[in-house]
């Protein structure tokens, strides 16, 4: 690594940190630097990340941040780059020489990131590959939520869920421990906490997920910074988890602690004066009883406003009036399934009267457009289904502008259709092309791959062994075919169990289990 590397990361870290408010920190040691297997700018816009930072900053012992350098965001990206300086944004040190590293992992192709950021910094890649002096990373994020197999490879100790309360009582832990082993035992006896691969091929049962307790909610920023991707937004949420039972979500129904309301006195008190947006996060915001009004007075104090979260069946005069002022000029829903009926098998309970409404609201808001994320290739689908999205997309075309964003489906662990097989890159090019050509051009498509979505289904589904191809694959570059080539032998077959499956811990034990059947859709009506 040059000294004019060293001068240029230093010089890109001090002026981003100048255009931060709330920076904390600074000039302070810290035990522990959180490391984003992104850069910058996306995890300085990730709440979970933030809140951590917080909370080990105001009530801990101190907390510095890392992130991926920007050049090495791209998917595809030949390897060994050159060493780059990775250094804590706080006091501008080398990311090993934290005694501990948090990793903040999103979704499972920021694994690509997890590597690239440990070998990058120097640290020995493999868990039990380390030796007493090197750090101890602990692995969690909101990956944990379906199947952190990927990440065990890479972590000392993996924590499950929220990690409000945990992680700095692991920081503790490792803070009164005579040396590095005795830490992470130290450590491993909490709750929703697991040891990762530290001895080679040894892995421990994945553990429940943490709910946070109510004292330590809400999650809320701690840096506004005009270089995220969400540019000097606010970030605090009004509510965590969701009721709803949608069948492709991790997030839903109880399996996350249910739906925690608060008041919105709550976040109201600890939105600071200088916040020149607020973002509003959660799984179910707009299903917030009081949302309309939490809208409408962080508005009256001047102030934009963001929602991670519409859903069309909550959206309403007022509301729209009170994002419009806020400074909205795009709504976006999502219907996720293609057709009334795939919505209703995935219970999604999204209704075209419901879409149709919200169009019409959406135009007489004068908003500028509307986008709706739409997943395809769930079980069961057809050419039909796609007929029918292209139908009413057209419809819905004649009210206002339209975009729609389409995934393809990816079964999660720890959701009713985990297990489910993946449509298929062919197939699913093929669906999207079948919708663009009958659309003819009157709606904007907007489609992620589905080549990326196969390389997503094999981590998703696989365990521990897929975070070891992954490191073949990201050695050789990381584009598509790489992936591929490491990944496809690994197909999932059988598999660890995750989060109580039954039938997987049955079919292992010899006990007799039927495979839980997918969800059975109803007759298409005549045309």
């Amino acid at each position: 690594m040059g000294r004019g590397d060293k001068t240029n990361e230093r010089a890109l870290i001090q002026r981003r940190r100048a255009r931060e408010i709330g920076t904390l920190g600074l000039g302070r040691p810290a035990p522990i630097v959180l490391a984003y297997p992104s850069p910058y700018h996306v995890g300085m816009s990730s709440l979970g990340f933030q809140t951590l930072y917080r909370a080990l900053n105001e009530d801990g012992p101190g907390c510095h941040r890392a992130f991926l350098p920007d050049r090495w965001e791209r998917m595809s990206l030949a390897w060994p780059q050159p060493r780059r300086p990775i250094l804590s944004y706080e006091t501008e040190q080398p990311l090993s020489s934290y005694r501990i590293i948090g990793l903040s992992v999103a979704y499972e192709l920021e694994i690509s990131g997890v590597i690239r950021l440990l070998e990058g910094a120097g640290i020995p890649l493999l868990a039990a590959d380390r030796g007493p002096r090197d750090p101890i990373i602990i692995g969690g994020g909101p990956l944990t939520n379906s199947n952190p197999s990927v990440l065990l490879p890479f972590v000392d100790l993996l924590i499950a869920g929220e990690a409000e309360a945990l992680l700095p009582e692991a920081v503790a832990r490792i803070e009164q421990s005579r040396d590095r082993q005795a830490a992470i035992d130290a450590v491993a006896e909490l709750p929703h906490t697991i040891r990762g691969e530290v001895e080679p091929g040894h892995f421990e049962p994945l553990p429940s997920m943490a709910n946070a307790p109510a004292k330590l909610l809400p999650a809320r920023s701690a840096i506004v910074s005009p270089d995220t991707e969400l540019s000097e937004m606010f970030l605090i949420e009004p509510e965590r988890g969701c009721s709803r039972r949608c069948t492709f979500c991790v997030m839903r129904g109880a399996t996350t602690g249910g739906m925690r309301l608060l008041d919105i006195e709550t976040p109201l008190a600890l939105i600071p004066d200088h916040a020149k947006k607020v973002g509003l996060v959660g799984a179910a915001v707009t299903d917030h009883p009081q949302l309309e009004q939490l809208v409408a007075r962080i508005v009256e104090r001047g102030k934009g406003i963001g929602i991670s979260s519409l859903r069309a069946d909550r959206l309403t005069p007022s509301l729209l009036r009170g994002l419009a002022d806020g400074g909205y000029r795009t709504i976006t829903v999502a219907s996720d399934g293609i057709s009334e009926r795939m919505r209703l098998a995935l219970d999604r309970k999204v209704t075209e009267a419901e879409l149709l409404r919200a169009a019409k609201l959406i135009s007489a808001g004068g908003f500028h457009r509307m986008k709706v994320y739409q997943m395809m290739g769930a079980p069961g689908e057809t050419d039909d289904d796609a007929d029918e999205l292209i139908r009413f997309s057209l419809e819905l075309a004649k009210i206002v502008r339209l975009t729609l964003t389409f995934s393809t489906f990816v079964a999660k662990r720890n959701t009713p259709l985990d297990g489910s097989p993946f449509f298929g890159v062919k197939p699913a090019q093929a669906r999207l092309d079948r919708i663009r050509q009958g659309l003819k051009g009157k709606v904007e498509l907007r489609p992620q791959p589905p080549k990326w979505a196969w390389i997503e289904y094999l981590l998703a589904q696989g365990g521990p062994e897929v975070g070891h191809a992954a490191i073949e694959a990201v050695h050789a570059g990381a584009s598509y075919r790489d992936w591929a080539r490491a990944l496809e032998s690994l197909a999932p077959t059988e598999r660890a169990p995750c989060y109580g499956d039954e039938w997987l811990v049955a079919r292992r034990t010899g006990k007799a289990a039927e495979r839980p059947r997918l969800p059975v859709l109803p007759p298409r009506a005549p045309a």
